[in-house]
């Protein structure tokens, strides 16, 4: 089958070739309608020139600097206009004055203010920038907002979140503006020098052609644009495809990343072994931690969640929340995170938060995972530079199959995400640490061995974990507490 997709596709061109060398034949005037054998004949003539490859070399240079510049500056003013929403309003108005003016308008113009040298140069800019422009804000839009919770929950910085969160969501649109806008640069350009006619470029070809009645020529040289076109479209796309490859899978785990041969490292969830001596990580707030919750409220509307909810969680101490569902324990966690405001209530924190370590970070309900990176990465993204990355791929391989922890968390099973996304919150340096049904997706036995494991790496911490299960609250050896 893979052998019949190429042989039908060289069928259908030879039928059209068919059919143009069977209309030239009927109109029988070289002026009017050329044949494939005229324009091959021509096209050849062409190659040995040197006018020929200059020629081609400054076209293609000039509509390459307005194609690029308009790509770089596309990018900068759609990241722009999406974060601040006064400058994109600004600026609608001139895309929209950009995109309803006829490019011959512009071409005559700029043949005023900056002359045939770098016509194409503007007139590519002029075409492709507003394709990039909106593309750009389209992608930034559609970027995870769960994801840009966590990130701000974490403290992640904006490196982090544009190479994690924000690039991820934006290649696809940049892809799908580039295909368009990598043609309308070329047939803009050359129109362009069509027009103002500047020295040695396929613009003036194609003019000379046209004075001088050489349809061949002009079908000769039509070919050439179609197939520099049609290379350069494909080096830029699969430069673009490069770069999502590489943004989606990170870097690459180096030899000094994976442990030694005879070092203990479990590859599949079992024995929980200690941390390598000599690599110690980053310990636990040493400071006495305290969040005292007074009078907190909270109402959507007429329906009421709670009121004057009062409570003091101290550290070193695990509460294991639990309550029907609808009965605000979500919603609790999101106002202690920062990401909701109560109703009426205070939230207060002893010592207060100008210790180093975050106040509090979360294992959300969903995973919050950056899908195309490795558990390596994800988890990296959050501690910073408190943890190597050889002590994150050896506590991950306590959790995970060692193949996995290199592998993108979108071919992961739900079980692992989970476990991913519980080492992360707990890998990351933290005062404490809010749980939302954190079990969800994990068997009985795997289940067990990571309440070991989040036991051991939260000594000494805050932790409130909300389970729908009281044995939970049995193995985790935690306080009960019921929100009604």
């Amino acid at each position: 089958m893979k052998h019949r997709i190429p042989t039908r596709r060289l069928l259908i061109i030879l039928f059209w070739i068919a059919v143009w060398q069977t209309v030239s034949m009927i109109i029988q005037n070289d002026i009017i309608f050329v044949g494939p054998a005229d324009v091959v004949r021509s096209f050849f003539l062409l190659l040995p020139s040197p006018e020929f490859w200059l020629s081609i070399g400054r076209s293609f240079a000039r509509i390459s600097i307005g194609f690029a510049c308009a790509f770089a500056c596309g990018i900068l003013a759609g990241s722009l206009a999406f974060r601040f929403r006064l400058l994109g309003e600004l600026l609608d108005p001139v895309m929209m004055l950009i995109k309803s003016i006829p490019v011959a308008s512009f071409v005559i113009l700029a043949l005023i203010w900056i002359g045939s040298d770098n016509l194409a140069v503007f007139i590519s800019f002029l075409v492709v920038f507003p394709i990039l422009y909106v593309n750009t804000i389209s992608g930034l839009q559609s970027t995870d907002r769960k994801l840009l919770e966590m990130a701000s929950v974490f403290s992640v910085g904006l490196p982090g979140r544009i190479r994690h969160i924000y690039l991820p969501a934006l290649l696809p649109y940049l892809t799908s503006g580039c295909k368009v806008a990598l043609g309308m640069s070329w047939k803009s350009g050359i129109a362009a020098e069509v027009i103002g006619v500047p020295a040695h470029t396929i613009g003036e070809n194609l003019y000379m052609s046209k004075i001088y009645l050489a349809t061949s020529d002009l079908f000769a040289w039509t070919i050439v644009i179609i197939l520099v076109s049609a290379l350069f479209e494909k080096l830029f796309l699969e430069l673009i495809v490069r770069l999502a490859g590489r943004v989606q899978h990170g870097f690459p785990v180096s030899s000094s990343t994976v442990p030694a041969l005879g070092e203990p490292t479990a590859s599949m969830p079992g024995k929980l072994t200690a941390p390598m001596p000599g690599e110690p990580m980053a310990p636990a707030s040493a400071a006495p931690f305290r969040l005292v919750l007074r009078d907190l409220a909270k109402s959507y509307g007429s329906l009421h969640i709670w009121q004057n909810l009062d409570a003091d969680f101290m550290s070193g101490r695990i509460y294991c929340l639990m309550g029907t569902s609808g009965s605000g324990k979500t919603t609790l966690f999101r106002i202690l995170l920062g990401l909701e405001q109560a109703d009426a209530g205070n939230i207060s924190v002893f010592p207060d938060s100008s210790a180093p370590a975050r106040d509090l970070v979360a294992v959300f309900q969903e995973n919050r995972l950056c899908e195309s990176f490795s558990p390596l990465d994800n988890v990296l993204l959050t501690t910073g530079r408190s943890c190597s990355r050889s002590q994150i791929y050896r506590e991950l391989c306590r959790l995970l199959p060692e193949e996995s922890v290199t592998r993108p968390v979108s071919t992961l099973s739900g079980g692992m995400k989970r476990r991913v996304s519980i080492a992360r919150a707990v890998l990351t340096p933290t005062r404490g640490i809010l749980m939302d049904e954190p079990f969800t997706g994990l068997d009985e036995d795997t289940k067990k061995l990571v309440i070991s494991y989040i036991k051991e790496k939260t000594a000494g911490k805050l932790l409130l974990i909300s389970t729908h299960q009281e044995e939970d609250v049995v193995l985790l050896g935690g306080e009960l507490l019921r929100l009604f």
